[in-house]
């Protein structure tokens, strides 16, 4: 009977409860805080197994367990967390409960409802979760494994964010931002009349962003200023007319720390609402071209870097980079052939310069701008941080060194 008690809920120490036949409560005289607990395997929860019992796991260790009761809560977690191990409750609609591994985080249990509705809640500590084979107290229907995969791990930052990204989709936070009068900055603008909205796939937005240069923003894996830098892709991208859709797509692509991903659909909606409502605003934007096909530099992105008297609105804080050396690694001379460059990249935001090595890579694409010129673009299609010319020259010794003892 002991096999039916999943092995990726095991531990070195005692984790394991007594609960009583077809119920959630543990046996008379056994606690979550004072025991007694067992392992899985011993003998007291193999009789105890066997004569009917249900079994749970304490969450102690690093094991915290989000206890999901909602479809709601269900798609957000699907959304923003990778796969983990998860239990299917056997109880009727929505239960499950899915496990990961959190050494940092210390926070209480947490409900989440909307009004008065329990959408399922975040377990830890001295809280515990019933496993296989216990049987539903209601349905009487065996608790089952839904996803056999090892437990992920996560940072306490994550399931933070997951918290804030919950209340805020749902009375929690509506509550709280009326009881605080949220107002006037948190309104989501509608989009102007003269807006074109564009459908276009990520080919098209692709080659947009990097005729104008900003392909290698939506690569970048840190941020001083994450909303600054989302507001400039998104306006880079309403100046060509591409439909909000469009631009959330793209969004969607950017690094899992941007706050595009921690936050709710109000702050993206209003992202990508006021990107467009400047895109419009702004003299310089014509969107007069339907030829998708073609790769058109924007001219209020020609400006930008030419008067010296414009900035990409919303990024104030937003650190600007400029490439000090570019090594090619494997050159490109035609259409279709692929190309690689170790850059150095100086970082230039008024008080902080840095410098740290990247590999660029993709193919050269041969494009059309709106004057009729065929050019040969640089896409490129991924772009990785190697860290400080400094780490690198001691990894190159550290390795020249393990060379030499494995030599010897």
């Amino acid at each position: 009977m002991s096999e039916l008690v999943p092995s990726q809920l095991a531990s070195e120490k005692p984790t394991f409860l007594r609960i009583a036949e077809y119920s959630k409560a543990p046996e008379k005289g056994n606690s979550a805080s004072e025991g007694p607990l067992y392992h899985k395997d011993e003998s007291e929860i193999i009789c105890h197994l066997g004569k009917g019992g249900n079994l749970a796991r304490v969450l102690r260790d690093d094991l915290i367990a989000l206890d999901i009761d909602s479809d709601e809560l269900k798609e957000i977690v699907e959304d923003r967390l990778p796969e983990s191990f998860e239990i299917e409750s056997g109880g009727e609609g929505t239960g499950f409960h899915r496990y990961y591994r959190c050494p940092e985080f210390g926070g209480n249990q947490i409900e989440f409802k909307d009004g008065e509705r329990e959408l399922g809640g975040l377990r830890n500590g001295n809280s515990y979760c019933l496993v296989p084979p216990s049987k539903h107290d209601e349905t009487r229907e065996e608790y089952s494994v839904s996803r056999d995969i090892e437990i992920a791990s996560l940072p306490a930052d994550m399931v933070e964010n997951l918290v804030s990204d919950v209340r805020e989709r749902t009375s929690q936070h509506r509550a709280a931002a009326a009881a605080a009068g949220v107002g006037g900055d948190s309104e989501i603008p509608e989009i102007p009349s003269e807006y074109p909205e564009k459908p276009a796939s990520w080919k098209t937005t692709k080659k947009w962003l990097s005729g104008n240069g900003f392909l290698q923003k939506l690569n970048e894996t840190s941020s001083s200023d994450w909303s600054g830098l989302e507001f400039s892709i998104a306006k880079c991208l309403a100046e060509g007319g591409f439909s909000e859709e469009a631009i959330k797509t793209v969004l969607y692509r950017l690094h899992h720390s941007a706050k595009w991903h921690n936050r709710g659909d109000d702050y993206r909606k209003r992202t990508v609402r006021k990107a467009i409502v400047a895109a419009c605003d702004d003299d310089f934007v014509n969107f007069g071209n339907d030829d998708m096909g073609t790769i058109e530099v924007s001219e209020s992105r020609k400006t930008e870097s030419g008067d010296g008297n414009r900035t990409t609105i919303g990024g104030e804080n937003m650190p600007e980079f400029t490439d000090k050396l570019s090594v090619p690694v494997l050159e490109a001379s035609e259409e279709g052939d692929s190309f690689k460059n170790l850059v150095i990249v100086e970082g230039q935001d008024g008080s902080d310069t840095f410098e740290y090595l990247s590999l660029k890579k993709g193919r050269v694409e041969e494009a059309t701008t709106t004057d009729g010129d065929t050019v040969i673009v640089e896409n490129v299609t991924d772009s990785v941080s190697l860290g400080s010319p400094e780490y690198i020259d001691s990894l190159i010794e550290g390795l020249e060194n393990m060379k030499e003892e494995i030599e010897d």
